[in-house]
């Protein structure tokens, strides 16, 4: 065999291997990953993901929050398996062990991470280009967002009700806050627990609560009772979302910013 056929041979097949091969038959174990999928238009290649997660079409389930039936994963034949730290370390071993494909995403603290790990899912599937056209989409919005920004209002997103839990610093959702030139008022703060009392003595001018079923009105109503606190006075106590506020994809977070910059104003 010519000599030269032999080495072109061997650097086509390097940089084959360094080529994102576009990913056939994906099991997604997190709900914002599938979300992720979504957007990059790869869905249709989705064959198994979590009973948490929303779909336009029928797929099967192969794990709940946390616990993943790693038999049926297995079963479906998967070229790429995604997950998040909240898939157990050891069931992430075992599908490796087995010989599946498995990424997992850490949790991102920050709008800037939420973007590098979306360009980094399309390059894993072979959507890098339509990662970045996303990306440049979602970042011309919320540079416009932002432009407008007026606002200098302290604000207390809130999470959970018992116990009592809110957005603090270094989290991805402690952007929605910073971006809206807003001050969060667990600033300093480095774990969410919280106070009735703490957040009173704080005094924000501005209450969200991320959704949590019945309990969400239930808040506004006891917030509501304070009539001294500003939040009351200014009439800004609002319900959000959580399906979009709390889960870490760029099209979600520019949603839910756009939200809140338009109730501070």
């Amino acid at each position: 065999m010519n000599k030269f056929f032999v080495l072109f041979i061997a650097i086509f097949s390097f940089v084959l291997s360094l080529s994102p091969l576009s990913a056939k038959r994906i099991i997604s174990l997190t709900p914002s990953l599938t979300k992720n999928l979504q957007y990059l238009g790869s869905e249709n290649e989705l064959v198994g993901c979590t009973s948490y997660c929303k779909t336009t079409r029928k797929i099967p389930v192969v794990a709940s929050a946390v616990k993943v039936n790693v038999e049926k994963v297995v079963s479906l034949k998967p070229d790429l398996v995604i997950a998040s730290t909240l898939t157990q370390p050891e069931t992430i071993a075992a599908l490796k062990k087995i010989g599946v494909k498995t990424v997992v995403f850490p949790m991102a603290h920050s709008f800037s991470e939420i973007c590098a790990q979306f360009l980094q899912l399309g390059k894993l599937i072979g959507k890098e280009a339509q990662a970045q056209k996303v990306l440049r989409q979602i970042n011309q919005k919320i540079a416009k967002l932002k432009a407008t920004t007026t606002s200098n209002q302290r604000v207390f997103i809130q999470l959970g009700a018992n116990p009592l839990f809110a957005v603090i610093p270094n989290t991805f959702m402690n952007d929605y806050i910073v971006f809206a030139g807003a001050k969060n008022i667990t600033q300093g703060m480095t774990s969410g627990s919280i106070t009735r009392e703490a957040v009173l003595t704080r005094n924000p001018e501005a209450i969200f609560i991320v959704t949590m079923g019945v309990f969400a009105g239930q808040e506004k109503r006891e917030w509501e009772r304070y009539s001294n606190l500003a939040a009351v006075k200014n009439k800004k106590i609002f319900i959000i979302d959580s399906d979009k506020a709390c889960t870490p994809t760029p099209v979600t977070f520019a949603e839910t910013l756009e939200l809140i910059m338009k109730n501070l104003k």
